[in-house]
């Protein structure tokens, strides 16, 4: 069996790793393995060269469509902080209500007197409850 063989298959177990082990560790050296064995086989003399060129494109690559996506998500009640809602309700004395923002109905709590219709603005999770405060008309 010749030694670029050996090197492809290394690299495509390097790659199902991921399977197992997830967190994008292992594309990039599965990747230089397999095209280290490819050139073994086709082109000896660049083996190393484009193994290691294969490698770096892979990080890059990575990092730029991969890790750097999902720097900016926020999940669950986060995702309202700064946007405008609405009361649909007058909020109780103990100051909790429920608002509604993007089509969806929330527990909100303010420190302001806020009656049904009033826009509020989000600020703050404590919490399920959103920390809203109302927005001045004019």
């Amino acid at each position: 069996m010749e030694i670029g063989y050996v090197f492809i298959l290394s690299g495509f177990l390097i790659i199902a790793l991921e399977v197992v082990i997830p967190g994008l560790y292992f594309p990039a050296w599965g990747i230089a393995l397999v095209v280290y064995g490819v050139f073994l086989l086709l082109f000896p003399q660049y083996a190393f060269v484009s193994a290691i060129v294969a490698g770096f494109l892979t990080v890059i690559c990575l990092y730029k469509f991969v890790y750097s996506s999902g720097k900016d998500i926020k999940v669950g009640a986060e995702r309202f902080i700064g946007m405008i809602g609405r009361a649909i309700e007058d909020f109780k004395e103990n100051g909790y209500g429920r608002i509604e923002v993007e089509n969806q109905v929330w527990q909100a709590k303010s420190k302001d007197k806020i009656k049904r219709g009033d826009k509020v603005k989000i600020v703050g999770v404590e919490g399920v409850s959103l920390i809203v405060q109302k927005v001045s008309e004019g």
